[in-house]
This record gives C-alpha cells, structure tokens and sequence, in this order.
C-alpha cells in the first residue's frame, strides 16, 4: 500500500508544477459558470419552474456539473496510450504493481488537487457571488461518497478506453467519442430532468449519469430521504464492481496482444 500512496502524492506534486495551466483552467471555469448563469437565467425569463426544477437548481445543478468534471475527469485512457507508444508500458507491466490500481493511484493525486484548487474555489464563488442556494438536505451527508464514487466510475471508463490502445495504439477518436456521449447522457450540460421520460428512464439505466447526476441530485433534490440517496449511492456501487471488473477482463485479454515499437 505504501507504493500506492507514494504514487498518490508524487502525482499531486508533480500537477503543481504546472502552474500556468491550473491558472487557465480556473478562469476558464469561472467564465463557464458567469456564461451559464445568463443563459439559465434567459431560459427562466417569465417562468418559476422547468420540469420541477426551479432557476436555482438548474443552475447549481449545471454550474457545478463543470467543477464536478474537472475534478473526476482522469486522463487514464490519455496516460495509458501515451505509455504504449512511447515503449514505457513495458517498465509498467514489470513492475510488482497492480496494473489498474497502479493508475488509479495516479489519477487520484490529480484528483485530490483539483478538488482543492479548482472545484472547492469554483463552488464558492458560485455561493458567494452569484447568491446561488443550496438547500439542505440529508442528500447533503452522502454527498462526499457520491462524490467518490462517481470519480472511480469516471476512472474506470477511461481505463477501459485506455486499454483500447492495446489493440489501436492511437484512442483519438474514441476517447472524443467517449467524452460527447459521457457529456451529452450523463447530465453535464442539461439536467436529466429536462429530458423526455422515456429518455430518462433509458438514461438511467447507464453508468454516465451515476457520474454527475446522481451526486448532483443529491445537492440539489433536498426532499430526498436516507432510503433514495442509499439507493443512488447502491447504483453508483454496483456500476463500480461492474466497470472495474470489465475492466480487468479486458486487460486480461489485451496485454496477450501488446507490441510496443518504442521504448
């Protein structure tokens, strides 16, 4: 455990180097929030609800959907090709480390850091400056899990997508492909909730929207009760299991057919 911890903290460290980089990518989530919250507030011109969501929600929800993303986005499928084409995958597979959790380990350093630096800061000004309300309710207690969990899903989709390269070596066009459907089905842009019902009950019987709509929903539904949010949380576990365990079935099967010409 202790390797996995090392790795944990030298991918924190290693983040912080980049400076410049996490300064864009605060003012660009700033400016996504100050766009959204005028596009939202036209939507809501003239109206108090929208499919049983006030502006306040929709716009917590929504606005606090790109923080969520810049917190779970990983960059495993990325991480994984890069060390396929550059030959060090052989250096990986070596080692008397898990494979999966060996990037995993990785992914929550980065994770950890933009938590800390990026959401947390985003959420305040969202509270602070743009009088947005939270409404307490017990949804608010599972949240840290959900939270967790939904980062986990997000790892495992870009480790199976990572995985891939095993057999295309270069995973552009599916990792895009990836990220349009996750953003598109899982809730990111528009609550689910906007969608027609037949459209969400399809929804949600996949993994995409257990990561942002489920903890989402868990902020921003306060009449739920302790049975609904363990019920989230229980689809959000059962995806886990599912994801990782594909997961290494398919590494299983795809290190059988590696060839690295780089190295």
């Amino acid at each position: 455990m202790k390797s996995y911890f090392a790795l944990v903290r030298g991918s924190f460290m290693a983040i912080m180097m980049y400076r410049l980089s996490f300064f864009f990518t605060v003012i660009g989530n700033l400016l996504y929030i100050v766009l959204l919250y005028f596009l939202w507030s036209s939507i809501y011109r003239g109206v108090e609800t929208i499919r049983g969501m006030s502006f306040n929600q929709a716009f917590v929800y929504v606005a606090l959907a790109g923080s969520i993303f810049t917190m779970v986005k990983t960059w495993a499928d990325w991480e994984i090709s890069w060390h396929i084409t550059s030959g060090s995958i052989i250096m990986d597979l070596v080692k008397p480390l898990d494979f999966q959790f060996y990037f995993l380990s990785q992914t929550v350093g980065f994770m950890a850091f933009n938590f800390i630096m990026i959401a947390l800061p985003s959420a305040l000004v969202l509270l602070l400056f743009f009088g947005a309300d939270v409404e307490m309710g017990v949804g608010l207690l599972f949240l840290p899990a959900g939270l967790i969990l939904a980062f986990l899903i997000s790892f495992a989709i870009d480790y199976i997508i990572g995985l891939t390269s095993f057999y295309t070596e270069s995973i552009w066009g599916i990792s895009m492909t990836k990220e349009i459907i996750t953003t598109l089905l899982s809730g990111a842009l528009v609550p689910l909730q906007f969608f027609p019902d037949a459209a969400q009950r399809i929804l949600r019987l996949l993994p995409f929207q257990a990561i942002y709509h489920i903890p989402l929903t868990m902020l921003t539904a306060p009449n739920l009760d302790v049975r609904a949010c363990l019920g989230l949380l229980g689809t959000q576990v059962v995806w886990v299991v599912l994801l990782f365990l594909a997961g290494r079935l398919l590494f299983t099967r795809a290190s059988r057919v590696l060839m690295v010409s780089g190295g």
